[in-house]
């Protein structure tokens, strides 16, 4: 879900002038009508039309992260359309306490690094509010999903619309390095400053006009992909087929390659590749160019802009929520464990489908299940369907999120084998897949902010720093814990006063889709049942969530009540 540390190779590559001309409205591209597989997608098992002049539809969504909270919230939209009498029931389950599912926060200086010290107070301390002391309050940092970027139309528009204040995502000043494990193949002063000027000649000399064949690769498949937000896209119709989403964004044929074959086919420099790319990616999706597919490396690559919400992304998933008008059902005790359909008695009736929580309270009888998480981790047995032979086992990439309390200001040069004195990058960023023999020992190094004086006097003095050193919150991403002696070289014996550690399966591997009709998952396994993430084994980002939580949507309004959007949420008059 685009954990990424920060911003990484991707403003290299389309300038500010570059980024409005990939963001041009959607509706100027012309489309070739919708294919027969498309249109054959739609039948089977959409189930008859409601008929029920009683009650309105009830609706079970399991998971509350971003595909979850958007589509309760697109429900509650089209529901408020009352001259199309699209009204839904909603309930969410999620097992976890909060909302938000991979994008959440922490206060990793704080005792309780995982719980609001100040149940959001801080937010009006930031603001200004005189009944709170600012110097002792700081906003949270992102544990999981960080950024989103301007080609982002539901997540900009959210944003928006609920007032929330955005922060453009980034860290402490200094210089950025990419490092193979033996040196660093690239550094530049100024650290993200670089990834803004992809014309420098540095970058030119090292790398020759790769830089540009990338470019024009990222520019055509966002320009390719913000598609789905016009109207010619949407009125379409739903898909219930992502081999045919694939094509119709024309992702299939960087979906169905190793990305570095991907580039190489397209002319781009295997340095370029292996040291630039590779970084990219291993920070966006915890593999090197070697181990996912095209697609994966291009949204690597594609974040112009890159921003995220103060405060934390997960504002906007509970703005969903709370606005969506749905019962909520958090916690353990709303952990689904079993979710039975119940087969339809005749023909002008519809399957139902039951849901079992592991407490055996808060469950309920539902006309349809939209399944927001990844069905093979929620533990959820389907029975009486055969939905669970049609959804492909996803294995997903297993992170190591640490984040460091320092006084150091920037890691030690003799880490890297360099001399002391050396002036140091507080940004890197590995590369697996140079020819040197030794690979890093961590995906990502960021300083992401210096805490005020207050805080950092919780810590006192430590290791060689006076006791006037600043303390510093320094996120690392790896594939393994990372132990005390190790951060002890890394940042200085005795320099290191906290450390927090978070496991994530934090995003899909992204292998290439060589037979799309059975390594996607269906979006509509079974009448009735709904997945959104089935979309991630495509892509797999905060947007793309959004954007497959309102496909869904779409679909069950067409199975339900032959209803079709007439555009998409994005492009949507805000008082809609």
């Amino acid at each position: 879900m685009l954990l990424a540390s920060k911003t990484l190779v991707l403003a290299l590559l389309v300038s500010p002038i570059a980024t409005a001309q990939l963001l041009f409205p959607a509706n100027q591209i012309h489309f070739a009508p919708p294919t027969a597989a498309h249109a054959a997608s739609l039948d089977g098992t959409a189930g008859p039309r409601w008929t029920s002049s009683e009650r309105v539809p009830r609706i079970a969504i399991i998971g509350a992260g971003a595909g979850g909270s958007s589509a309760a919230y697109f429900l509650k939209h089209f529901g408020d359309l009352a001259e199309h009498g699209l009204e839904t029931d909603v309930t969410i389950y999620d097992a976890a306490d909060y909302i938000g599912g991979r994008s959440t926060v922490i206060w990793p200086w704080n005792t309780d690094p995982f719980t609001d010290p100040k149940n959001r107070k801080w937010h009006d301390a930031l603001s200004g509010d005189p009944g709170e002391a600012a110097d002792d309050v700081v906003a949270p940092v992102e544990l999981g999903a960080s950024i989103f970027v301007d080609a982002n139309k539901n997540l900009q528009k959210a944003r928006r619309l609920f007032g929330l204040e955005e922060d453009a995502y980034g860290g402490e000043d200094g210089n950025m390095a990419i490092w193979d494990g033996e040196q660093f193949v690239f550094e530049e002063k100024g650290g993200g400053a670089v990834w803004d000027w992809w014309h420098k000649a540095k970058l030119l000399w090292r790398y020759g006009r790769s830089a540009f064949t990338v470019r024009s690769l990222v520019q055509k498949t966002v320009a390719s992909f913000v598609r789905i937000y016009s109207a010619d896209f949407v009125t379409q119709g739903a898909f219930a087929s992502i081999g045919n989403f694939s094509a119709a964004t024309e992702l299939d044929n960087a979906a169905s390659l190793v990305a570095s074959d991907f580039f190489s086919q397209a002319g781009v420099s295997d340095l370029f590749t292996n040291e630039l790319t590779s970084a990219a990616t291993q920070v966006n999706y915890g593999a090197p160019v070697t181990r996912l597919h095209g697609v994966g490396a291009l949204v690597s690559l594609a974040a112009t802009g890159a921003v995220s919400v103060r405060g934390g992304n997960c504002q906007i998933f509970e703005h969903f929520v709370g606005r969506s008008g749905a019962r909520l059902r958090l916690g353990e005790n709303a952990r689904v464990e079993e979710v039975l359909k119940l087969d339809s008695p005749g023909t002008e009736s519809r399957a139902r489908w039951v849901v079992k929580t592991a407490s055996g309270v808060g469950g309920g009888t539902y006309d349809a299940v939209i399944l927001a998480a990844p069905y093979h981790q929620t533990g959820i047995h389907i029975v009486n369907s055969l939905a669970p032979a049609l959804i492909p086992k996803q294995p997903y990439v297993r992170l190591f999120v640490t984040f460091i309390i320092t006084n150091a200001s920037t890691p030690e040069p003799s880490y890297f084998g360099l001399k002391d004195g050396t002036t140091m990058p507080n940004e890197i960023f590995g590369t697996f897949t140079t020819i040197s023999t030794r690979k890093p020992t961590f995906n990502s190094l960021n300083y992401l902010k210096e805490l005020p004086p207050a805080i950092g006097a919780r810590f006192g003095a430590a290791g060689n720093s006076s006791d006037t050193a600043p303390y510093h919150v320094v996120k690392m991403f790896s594939d393994r814990t990372l132990d005390a002696a190790m951060l002890d070289e890394l940042f200085g014996q005795g320099n290191v006063a906290k450390t927090v550690e978070k496991t994530w399966l934090a995003y899909p591997k992204l292998a290439p889709v060589t037979k799309p009709d059975e390594q996607y998952a269906p979006v509509r396994p079974d009448e009735g049942l709904y997945y959104v993430n089935a979309m991630e084994r495509l892509v797999s980002t905060m947007e793309t969530e959004t954007v497959a939580a309102f496909n869904v949507v779409s679909l069950l309004l067409d199975d339900f009540f032959g209803y079709t959007p007439p555009a998409s949420w994005a492009e949507w008059p805000d008082e809609g």
